[in-house]
């Protein structure tokens, strides 16, 4: 799934930097993540930044609008980073396999 960003978001900016995928960027009032470009850090981390970076407890969530399995998380990370090494075993607990 693509994460998303509740309306708990206060704006502080820390989540923004730390995705690999350019995936999170301010909307009109509260940052938002292109579910396009978010993998969840799948093949990058092995967990979620924007979530583990966020001072407010579950501000970064599970999409249920976008679910994905890993492959598919992969093949977009490959796709967006092709530059970058991607590690399929850099996979969290929260990707439908």
């Amino acid at each position: 799934m693509a994460l998303f960003i509740t309306d708990e978001c206060i704006n502080c900016d820390v989540c923004e930097p730390e995705c690999p995928n350019d995936a999170i960027s301010m909307g009109i009032e509260i940052y938002v993540i292109d579910p396009n470009k978010c993998t969840e850090c799948v093949g990058h981390f092995d967990e979620p930044q924007c979530a583990a970076v966020c001072p407010v407890d579950n501000c970064c969530i599970a999409d249920p609008l976008y679910p994905e399995t890993t492959e598919v998380l992969l093949a977009r990370a490959n796709t967006l980073n092709p530059d970058k090494a991607i590690d399929p075993a850099k996979v969290w607990s929260g990707v439908r396999n």
